[in-house]
């Protein structure tokens, strides 16, 4: 199976589509407090114990902006690091998840990062 980029996608589990195509992830302006923390741990390259008070923060930011969390697989998601973030126009018909932000624009920021799967919070963008 091909994208539509023609990279071929292959995981351990199969081939498989992605649940968010790489060509419809939009890079994330960071021009709010979320956005800005998230950049700031981004930018420290080692694990720290600010980094992780850095992440505790972003956390309750996102709680307190009405972001909604979930358990995601890396995979299907493309967020790997911790701080990682982009943007992504949730069509309508969307299932799972991103369905209650159907026809908005959202961001989602990895916020936890496990062996397969992210803890990730999702919100609308004004």
């Amino acid at each position: 199976m091909e994208t539509p980029e023609g990279f071929t996608v292959f995981y351990a589990r199969g081939w498989r589509r992605t649940v968010i195509e790489p060509y419809l992830m939009l890079p994330d302006t960071r021009d709010d407090l979320i956005g800005v923390q998230a950049a700031k741990i981004v930018r420290i390259a080692p694990w720290t114990s600010q980094k992780a008070r850095m992440r505790e923060h972003l956390e309750r930011l996102a709680i307190a902006h009405g972001y909604v969390g979930g358990w995601l697989d890396y995979r299907d998601y493309q967020l790997t690091r911790v701080g990682q973030s982009y943007q992504f126009d949730v069509p309508v018909g969307k299932r799972g998840i991103l369905a209650q932000f159907a026809g908005t624009r959202v961001r989602l920021v990895c916020i936890y990062s496990g062996p397969f799967r992210r803890w990730v919070r999702i919100g609308a963008i004004s």
